[in-house]
């Protein structure tokens, strides 16, 4: 199967928009956390809100559980953020003590802060959020024409939802988690070692490795192959359930991207027909029947949003649709490259599954605030849902 040209982004929209861009540098996005529920005041956990610049969350998490003494599966957070970005986010730490936190080091590049500290009665997990703060800075403010095409691209995002495609970040520098993925999956999991080595590829087994300290999850990979370098699976292992999860996740991502593609192009992101899986807003996942498929595609549509399609996260225990959309969703995902098989229990990449929005709206509308050249965008999305999708729906360029 070959990746189809759309795996990582929707075709452009807003060409006159295409003058503005996303200004390079951490300080130009900025990211807020905005928490399910704060720190009770009592508990086994604790609770320490952390600015974070320049570093990925797993390398505040790996800080926190060096700096408490706790091991790594001690320490839980309820989503990851960006590294190149401002990012506030709470993480917990299972009997950590808050003097530990004076000893929080930052990776080498990056900053940390510890802004808030508190105490709960469980572990953050993954999903224990109610979505996300930003605040980004566009350059090219002074041309009133992309300006004004901004503003209409925005009010038609509004309007219409933003797609909830998976942005690039979730398939790691270079796509390298997917391509990891697909190797373990199919089986090769001496080729999954050597990426995690190399992304590059030019690495194999039997060639030196790397002497510099590998931090994160593909740094544990490589740990375990200089104790076992004959052992790639017992490697990959090594790195725990977290890497399977992560690069489970980059291959269900594949496939919802290349489903919501799919149904973009059959004009049925706000549409629902029977045998879809659709979620309330608010509120939990049903199938539509012949005798409600009409009913929902009102509430789904432009200017209502009071229903949404959903794509495949696939798994053992998802949701799914009728049999016929099932088959069809699997034809649509084809272009991701991914086998549904490889969530299946007793694969690497086992996972219950899921249902995903196609489409979302904002939590907080989208607002402009003018600072000569340069245009601050803020606005707040729904847990998982991608800033960058956003600026790319709009036609925004990229970091220059």
């Amino acid at each position: 199967m070959n990746p189809g040209p759309n795996l990582l982004g929707p075709p452009f929209r807003g060409a006159t928009v295409r003058a503005m861009r996303l200004l390079p540098g951490a300080a130009h996005f900025q990211v807020s956390e905005l928490p399910a529920y704060l720190p009770g005041g009592a508990g086994e956990h604790l609770y320490a809100l952390v600015e974070k610049e320049n570093a990925n969350t797993d390398d505040v998490a790996f800080a926190l559980a060096r700096a408490t003494g706790r091991p790594a599966r001690d320490v839980g957070y309820a989503g990851r953020k960006d590294r190149a970005a401002i990012a506030r986010q709470w993480f917990s730490v299972r009997l950590g003590a808050e003097a530990d936190l004076a000893k929080l080091a930052a990776p080498p590049g990056a900053r940390l802060a510890v802004l808030e500290v508190g105490r709960h009665r469980n572990k953050l997990r993954l999903g224990h959020l109610a979505g996300n703060r930003f605040r980004l800075a566009l350059a090219g403010a002074a041309d009133a024409a992309a300006l004004d095409a901004l503003r209409a691209e925005l009010d038609r995002l509004t309007r219409c939802g933003v797609e909830n495609r998976f942005g690039a970040q979730r398939f790691g520098e270079a796509r390298t988690n997917l391509a990891v993925a697909r190797a373990w999956a199919s089986g090769d999991a001496a080729r999954a070692a050597a990426l995690c080595v190399d992304p590059a590829g030019a690495w194999r087994p039997g060639d030196p490795l790397p002497d510099e300290y590998r931090p994160g999850l593909f740094g544990r990979v490589v740990g375990a192959l200089r104790r076992a370098p004959a052992e790639p699976e017992r490697a990959l292992r090594a790195a725990g359930p977290t890497l399977a999860k992560l690069l489970a996740s980059a291959a269900q991502s594949a496939v919802f991207n290349a489903v919501l593609d799919a149904r973009r192009g059959a004009g049925l992101l706000h549409r629902a027909r029977p045998g879809d899986v659709l979620r309330r807003s608010g509120g939990g996942l049903f199938r539509a029947g012949a005798d409600d498929a009409a009913e929902a595609s009102a509430r789904a549509a432009p200017g209502r949003l009071e229903v949404f399609a959903t794509g495949p996260l696939p798994g053992e225990d998802a949701f799914a649709p009728s049999t016929e959309v099932l088959a069809e969703e699997q034809r649509w995902s084809e272009p991701a490259a991914v086998e549904w098989a490889w969530f299946e229990p007793k694969s690497p990449l086992a996972s219950p599954g899921a249902r995903r929005e196609l489409v979302v709206p904002f939590l907080e509308p989208p607002a402009l605030e003018l600072a000569g050249d340069v245009a601050w965008l803020s606005f707040a999305l729904p847990p998982g849902s991608y800033a960058t999708e956003l600026l790319t729906q709009c036609g925004v360029a990229g970091r220059g």
